[in-house]
């Protein structure tokens, strides 16, 4: 009785093992090469498995996409809801520590964006409602360091929304912008200094002092 359990249950953790292998592949092969320049066998060739096997998982290379895709929109849902009700400097700094790793990881959507909107539209809404979600994360953090007296008063209408707009863009378009001035993508206290850079202006003397601290850590 037990046997007929056990082996239904081998197989779905086999398969879910190959479907692993054949998603981690296919992440080594974009950011090796770019999403458009590989084919099904590239990936079957990274993964040790046959095209027969690997489209038994996945179908097509639009499936794939979806799957890889499907990953990362689950780590970045993690990694937003790990960010505190109400950040310190701390918990912002660990922020882009998580961000940045995971640009590193995925570094294909990061520099090719634009192009896999275009090849996937069902990616680039979820896309969209993870922008809207990581901007109102960060207008959240503003404010509210803002009201603990870290940053200054508001000095006009709409400012916090539109540093937490600009926040954004630099994040999502750092890794580009290496690839394009052919600099470092893996240098993360670039990364962090220009996102940082964006919101010191802001800092009360108290927000000094503890930003200063910080950096000491």
């Amino acid at each position: 009785m037990v046997a007929l359990f056990l082996r239904p249950l081998s197989f779905i953790m086999a398969s879910s093992l190959t479907k692993q292998k054949i998603i981690d592949a296919a992440v080594l092969c974009f950011n090796s090469e770019g999403i458009a320049n590989i084919r099904l066998q590239h990936i079957a060739d990274e993964a040790f498995v046959s095209i027969g096997n690997m489209t038994y998982h996945y179908r097509n290379k639009e499936a794939i996409v979806a799957a890889v895709w499907e990953q990362l929109v689950e780590k970045q849902r993690v990694l937003l809801a790990e960010f505190r009700v109400l950040p310190l400097f701390e918990d912002i700094e660990h922020l882009l520590f998580r961000i940045f790793e995971l640009q590193q990881q995925y570094r294909f959507f990061y520099v090719d964006t634009l192009e896999v909107m275009r090849a996937y539209p069902t990616i680039q809404v979820s896309h969209q409602q993870h922008i809207a979600w990581q901007i109102l994360q960060m207008e959240v953090a503003i404010r509210f360091n803002q009201s603990r007296g870290a940053f200054r008063e508001e000095q006009w209408e709409g400012q916090y929304e539109v540093l937490a707009q600009q926040f954004w863009m630099v994040v999502d378009h750092w890794m580009y912008r290496q690839y394009v001035q052919q600099r470092d993508s893996d240098d993360y206290s670039s990364f962090k200094n220009m996102l940082w850079s964006l919101i010191r202006p802001l800092f009360t003397n108290m927000g000094e002092r503890e930003f200063e601290q910080l950096l000491r850590l």
